[in-house]
């Protein structure tokens, strides 16, 4: 394990410690204060920087990510919400939208609220405000290295309806300032159902400011509305907070590497007078074909989200109609994986740059 510029091995560690929590752990609670009261929590931390939060009762996403006392993601005005306060109608959906480092969208649907064969269907889904069960958490030596996992799964199902299962892990090595996050979803149900699923990566100050800058793999990229489309030509720029500026959205076709991935990072080379920060991502495209960059400037709601997705975000009547929306078959499974890193400086930005060009 290399933690503080050195590395030691297990029974190094083991002679300098009492107890692993000593370094790092899993502490889990229940909150117990605001519209987040009854939220069950687990704040994840280790010696390699990270300090994170992940909610169990809002479908196990994570809705705080620090690195060294930095923090790298966007919260909300309504801070984190109790999913008792979900409302599914609309755009309804706003009102618990706490942002967060990674809010799940779907599965029932994404973007655009809409009815699809007779059934409302409210902006973004209700995954992410279904109570996980099963959670557990746990660390393990594996060599000389420590992990750390939470895992859970989560039930979209309904009487007479679809009926799905999503099982997710999201683990970290203690050495390493990397996240990996992995899902499988699965048709619990005997029909044929849709499946529609986003990763809502929302990027906030200090790695969004006006000299930050977004990095991904080569990509064809088009304005998703009108109001998009006079950010067209700088949308890999960010600028100063406006009042009442309109959300720009950013559709891109991602250039894939020999194994199917691609890439893409937000970073702030002026960050610390010059320091530099940054957040990488990696994901399969196979599973995860679209992408989308949405950048916000007004005043409180200042963010970039970097967001994979199976789909694009115009509601499921539309894809339906457009012969793009994707579908599970009865006992099908279809896995997802997101790895994370926080690139801590502009030399750590030049070294993955490569991956960029």
């Amino acid at each position: 394990m290399k933690i503080f510029q050195n590395n030691y091995s297990k029974i190094e560690i083991e002679k300098k410690i009492g107890d692993i929590s000593q370094l790092g752990g899993i502490k889990s609670y229940v909150i117990n204060d605001g519209p987040g009261n009854g939220v069950r929590a687990l704040d994840i931390n280790t010696p390699a920087g990270i300090d994170m939060t992940v909610l169990a009762d809002r479908g196990l996403d994570i809705s705080s990510f620090f690195y060294k006392s930095i923090p790298l993601c966007w919260k909300s005005i309504t801070k984190e919400t109790s999913p008792m306060y979900y409302e599914s109608r609309g755009f309804e959906f706003l009102r618990t939208f706490y942002g967060g480092f990674l809010l799940t969208c779907g599965l029932g649907n994404i973007g655009a609220p809409c009815t699809d064969n007779g059934e409302e269907l409210g902006e973004h889904g209700r995954i992410s405000n279904i109570a996980a069960e099963n959670v557990c958490f746990d660390g393990e030596w594996i060599g000389d290295e420590y992990f750390l996992w939470v895992q859970g799964k989560l039930r979209e199902a309904r009487v007479a309806g679809d009926k799905l299962k999503l099982t997710r892990k999201i683990s970290l090595n203690m050495s390493e300032p990397v996240l990996l996050l992995e899902d499988i979803v699965e048709n619990i149900g005997p029909l044929i159902s849709p499946l529609m699923i986003l990763y809502h990566i929302n990027l906030g100050f200090p790695v969004v400011d006006k000299n930050s800058i977004f990095l991904s793999s080569r990509t064809e990229v088009t304005a998703f509305n009108d109001d998009s489309e006079p950010g067209l030509k700088n949308y890999r720029s960010h600028g100063e907070p406006i009042p009442e500026a309109k959300n720009e959205v950013f559709i891109h076709d991602l250039e894939a590497d020999g194994n199917g991935n691609v890439n893409a990072a937000v970073i702030n080379p002026e960050f610390n007078n010059g320091e530099g920060i940054g957040v990488w991502l990696k994901y399969n495209k196979d599973n995860l074909p679209c992408f989308l960059q949405w950048k916000s400037y007004q005043f409180g709601e200042y963010v970039e989200g970097i967001i994979p997705a199976n789909s694009l975000i115009r509601g499921r009547d539309t894809e339906r109609k457009e012969g793009s929306l994707k579908f599970i078959e009865p006992g099908e499974k279809i896995s997802y994986r997101l790895e994370f890193k926080i690139l801590e400086s502009n030399k750590e930005i030049e070294k993955y740059s490569k991956i960029f060009s």
